[in-house]
């Protein structure tokens, strides 16, 4: 099939890094593992959007990340959002339209007050999203209700990691976990509880040593530019786009690298209500993983099993926490058995190219995706 693929994007590492390679350009590596030809648009060269399609038609149209691609607000480490036009242009390019959502769309009163901006997405979404795109894939389970009581299809589509990603390490229990991403209010506490201080690091990114983060932003600033402000150029335009998928690629290889050298990953409360991506990337690498219950969500239960490939915490408590990472320190060869079972049960259900795979034959006739044996 010939899909062209949009995929919402930020001008500045520092905003983008939110987004990780497996809720981003992995997609494309799944769609072209089945054999597709996939054309590329970034949102951050939107204003090529017309002449980079030409005359051309597709068989289908992905769109990620649909919520924020409406939704954020024009600044200068974002590119203009994506209006109703938009979408109604991409459904005049394919009969199939997908649009991938990467986080939740209800929450709750306290969740609304602690970031107000999250009560317009749904609404936004609602005009500007839904009358153009045909199937949604959600990484909330909740929100395949949700957007079936609008009127559209949607599965639930857990994250995932492509093959190329995993590789073989060992859990060092002699060292704290870890945890790699935003520390806001929320999460502090665990920063600060004094059970915490020997067993928990709030580790940066290992990309922050390398010259990876100026060059994603150089890329944008300068060849990015250019390449918008001058008359256009297909080739230059496809060569810009290939290498801003591999140096996402590159900033994804420094992440994985470190999330070694550590008892497992801590994986802390959260607005979306599903595993974070760290999750599945830490599983991909042989890291065993401790994670919060997420609430109400019964499938996302049944995705891993305490004790055999994951550990939880209870109650957002940072005690709770404590006591499992001091189980992982105390027996003998806990954290490395989780790590390999996860690692392998990543490899047969959650890896991009299985997930694509999935998502193609919901599309085609209508199976609903199964994650577990």
């Amino acid at each position: 099939m010939k899909i062209l693929y949009v995929q919402h994007d930020m001008l500045q590492w520092a905003a983008a890094r939110q987004w990780s390679y497996t809720t981003h350009l992995s997609y494309v590596d799944g769609l072209r593992a089945q054999g597709h030809e996939v054309q590329v648009i970034l949102t951050s060269c939107w204003l090529r959007a017309a002449e980079i399609v030409g005359d051309r038609k597709f068989d289908q149209v992905w769109i990620n990340e649909v919520t924020h691609s409406v939704c954020m607000r024009w600044s200068a480490t974002l590119p203009p959002p994506l209006k109703e036009r938009d979408f109604a242009w991409l459904a005049t390019l394919a009969p199939v339209r997908v649009g991938i959502v990467m986080e939740t769309l209800r929450y709750d009163e306290a969740e609304y007050a602690e970031l107000p901006e999250l009560r317009i997405r749904v609404a936004r979404m609602q005009a500007a999203v839904l009358p153009h795109v045909t199937h949604f894939c959600t990484v909330d389970e909740n929100d395949v209700r949700t957007i079936a009581e609008l009127g559209k299809e949607a599965i639930w589509t857990p994250c995932h990691v492509p093959v190329r990603f995993f590789r073989a390490s060992r859990p060092q229990v002699d060292r704290p976990a870890i945890f790699i991403g935003t520390a806001y209010a929320r999460r502090v506490k665990y920063g600060q509880h004094p059970r915490l201080e020997s067993l928990l690091e709030f580790r940066p990114s290992r990309e922050h040593q390398t010259q990876l983060p100026a060059m994603f932003d150089l890329l944008n600033w300068g060849l990015r530019n250019e390449l918008l402000q001058g008359p256009f150029q297909a080739e230059a335009t496809d060569e810009f786009v290939q290498t801003m998928h591999t140096v996402r690629a590159s900033l994804f290889e420094c992440y994985l690298n470190g999330l070694g050298d550590a008892m497992a990953t801590v994986n802390l409360p959260s607005f979306v209500k599903t595993y974070a991506g760290r999750v599945i990337e830490s599983m991909a690498v042989g890291q065993p993983v401790v994670s919060w219950h997420i609430p109400d969500r019964s499938q996302n239960a049944r995705l891993f099993h305490e004790n055999e490939t994951i550990l939880f915490f209870a109650n957002d408590s940072p005690d709770s926490l404590a006591d499992a990472l001091e189980r992982l320190r105390r027996e003998p060869g806990l954290a490395e058995r989780i790590g390999s079972q996860a690692q392998a049960n990543a490899l047969k259900h959650h890896t991009t190219e299985h997930r694509v795979k999935q998502i193609l034959e919901w599309v085609d006739n209508g199976r609903r995706p199964v994650y577990w044996d």
